[in-house]
């Protein structure tokens, strides 16, 4: 993608106005609701006290016009803001202006901090449950995005954490360029080096699945990866199982879809296409096969 000013700007001329409806409709697969996806965003940016200042119109009359900093702050808070990677880069290329920088984390980071996570352990809050986050954690020579830590007991002594009352987490947010096959390999080296020194496997959580992942915590009341989700949807199918392979038929595999809150299978008439999907994900081989007239999946483990 490469861009000009001219084709972001409100009127001709106005270098310091950018017009909304032209920002947005340069969003990859955007579907033409402009005002939906802006209240979507400053639903997300109520969250952000550090961004007040940027004062986005609400959209109640049209959308106005934007600054370069307005604009760029609705793109990356935005949903599926993961599709808005390039966007945002030639925004600021074609403006010379940028978002201020939370010290030590990427913009698509800060977001998924201030409008996943922080809320996320909110709400764990309401249900009396203690929490804490510890950004860059040292984890010599490497550095985790986050520690999360649970505990349903009130440490109110000093000797409480030598107790064990606090469960720990260790979460990275991965951006797009995670999935590429080289830097994919150097983060399974990275996390079984943390898990040897830890104990604890870090809980990777993908740009494009911030939102699935935040559900899934909610609706499971505990944080744990979109792979131990699947997992779990997964033996709720099982039809029969053997050393190496699980089974499932087709009537077995609707269970999931039923049980699936958090809404990652999409296809219930065809769920071998979820099944692949999910096996990918798992690093698993998936066939369909047949005994008799008994028609099944079977999972290579």
């Amino acid at each position: 993608m490469k861009l000009t000013l001219d084709e972001l700007l409100q009127e001709p001329g106005r270098h310091d106005l950018l017009c909304p409806y032209r920002v947005l409709d340069l969003i990859p697969g955007f579907d033409g609701e402009h005002e939906q996806y802006v209240q979507r965003a400053l639903a997300n940016l109520h969250e952000v006290s550090e961004l007040d200042w940027l004062e986005i119109p609400e959209p109640d009359d049209g959308l106005g016009s934007w600054t370069p900093q307005q604009a760029l702050a609705v793109l990356t808070y935005g949903p599926r803001s993961h599709l808005n990677v390039e966007l945002i880069i030639e925004i600021e290329r074609v403006t010379g202006e940028s978002l201020p920088r939370m010290e030590g984390k990427s913009r698509f980071e800060a977001a998924f901090y201030l409008v996943y996570l922080l809320p996320l352990l909110n709400e764990f809050k309401l249900r009396d449950v203690w929490t804490m986050v510890q950004p860059q954690y040292v984890c010599d020579p490497y550095r985790v995005d986050f520690c999360v830590g649970l505990s349903v007991f009130r440490p109110d002594s000093s000797g409480f954490r030598d107790t064990g009352g606090w469960e720990r987490y260790l979460l990275e947010f991965d951006e797009a360029y995670h999935q590429e096959p080289a830097n994919h390999l150097r983060d399974q080296q990275r996390d079984k080096h943390i898990e040897q020194v830890t104990g604890l496997k870090p809980i990777r959580v993908r740009h494009e699945e911030q939102e699935l992942w935040a559900a899934i915590c909610r609706i499971e009341q505990e944080i744990i990866s979109v792979e131990e989700y699947l997992q779990r949807l997964l033996k709720l199918m099982v039809w029969r199982r053997g050393e190496k392979y699980i089974d499932i038929t087709r009537e077995d595999a609707q269970l999931a879809y039923t049980c699936d809150a958090a809404g990652y299978l999409h296809h219930p008439r065809q769920p071998l296409r979820d099944l692949k999907r999910i096996a990918k994900r798992l690093g698993l081989r998936v066939k369909a096969r047949h005994t008799g007239k008994l028609a099944f999946y079977r999972f290579y483990l």
